[in-house]
C-alpha cells in the first residue's frame, strides 16, 4: 500500500494492497479497527511484497472484542482452489480466533459460524485451529500450537467446489507452519503430498497443525461477489500479510 504506517484501511493509499486484480472492491473495515502497517510478516525463501494489516478488535471494560475487514472477489471458483496467508498474533486468550472467512455479502459481519468457509489457525477455547463449513467443522487436537510474535503461514485448499447451483462432495484442507517449516517445504513448491506425509510439531520436517473435513453432497462454492474477511476476536497485536486465492496452486 501507498500509505504511511498506521494509516486506516480505506483511506487513501490504504485500499487496495499490492494487487487488485481478481477484486471486485476495496478493502473496508466492518468493526474494529484496521490499520496499514509497514512492518512485513516476511519468510525466509518466499516473496513478499512489503507491509501489513494491523487487526484491532473492539476496547471493551475487561476484554477485547472482534475486528473484521473485508473485500468482495470478483472471480467464480470451482473444481480445486488454493489459498494461503501469513499472520503474527501478540499471546492469544483462551478465547482468541484468528480466521480467514469467505462469505454472502451481508448486513451482518460474518462469524467463523456463519461464514460459508472458515480457515482458523487459532479457534474458541483452544491453542489449535479449525476449519469449518456451517456447522460441519473439522478442529485441530495436536501438533503446535501458535507462539507469540512468530510469523506463520497458513495454507489451505478446497477441493472439488462445484459450479454455482450444482452439488458434489467437497473436502477442506488447512496447514499452519513456522517459518523454517515455511522455508522447508517452500523447496518442493509446497508439494501437497510433501505436506500430508509429515508429521505434527514445531521441527523444520513437520508441520505445526494440519486438519480436514470432507463435505458430501455439498452447494458450498466461492462465487463472484462473495466476501472475504480477515477476522479476530479477542487476539492482542494481530497482523495479516499476503493474503492469496490460486486456481493453480500454492
Amino acid at each position: 500500500m501507498s500509505a504511511v504506517s498506521g494509516s486506516d484501511i480505506g483511506s487513501p493509499g490504504a485500499r487496495a494492497g499490492a494487487d487488485s486484480k481478481g477484486w471486485m472492491s476495496t478493502w473496508q473495515t466492518v468493526v474494529g479497527t484496521a490499520r496499514y502497517s509497514t512492518d512485513d510478516l516476511s519468510i525466509d525463501s518466499l516473496s513478499s511484497t512489503g507491509g501489513s494489516l494491523q487487526l484491532r478488535g473492539e476496547k471493551k471494560a475487561k476484554s477485547i472484542g472482534r475486528a473484521v475487514v473485508m473485500r468482495q472477489m470478483d472471480a467464480t471458483y470451482s473444481g480445486d482452489v488454493y489459498g494461503q496467508f501469513r499472520f503474527n498474533s501478540g499471546s492469544p486468550h483462551n478465547d482468541s480466533v484468528i480466521g480467514v472467512l469467505f462469505s454472502a455479502p451481508s448486513q451482518e459481519p460474518p462469524t467463523p459460524k456463519t461464514a460459508m468457509f472458515a480457515i482458523c489457525p487459532k479457534r474458541w477455547g483452544s491453542n489449535y485451529g479449525m476449519i469449518g463449513a456451517g456447522q460441519k467443522v473439522a478442529k485441530v487436537d495436536m501438533g503446535a500450537a501458535c507462539e507469540a510474535f512468530q510469523n506463520y503461514l497458513v495454507l489451505w485448499k478446497l477441493e472439488n467446489l462445484p459450479e454455482p447451483g450444482k452439488r458434489k462432495k467437497i473436502q477442506l484442507k488447512m496447514w499452519v507452519l513456522n517459518e523454517a517449516q515455511a522455508s522447508h517445504f517452500k523447496a518442493s513448491n509446497f508439494s501437497e503430498n510433501s505436506l500430508l506425509e509429515a508429521s505434527r510439531g514445531s521441527e523444520k520436517e513437520q508441520v505445526s497443525q494440519f486438519t480436514s473435513v470432507t463435505i458430501p453432497n455439498s452447494k458450498r462454492t466461492l462465487a463472484r461477489g462473495m466476501v472475504v474477511s480477515l477476522f479476530n476476536f479477542s487476539t492482542p497485536q494481530l497482523y495479516f500479510d499476503e493474503i492469496h486465492l490460486s486456481a493453480t496452486g500454492f
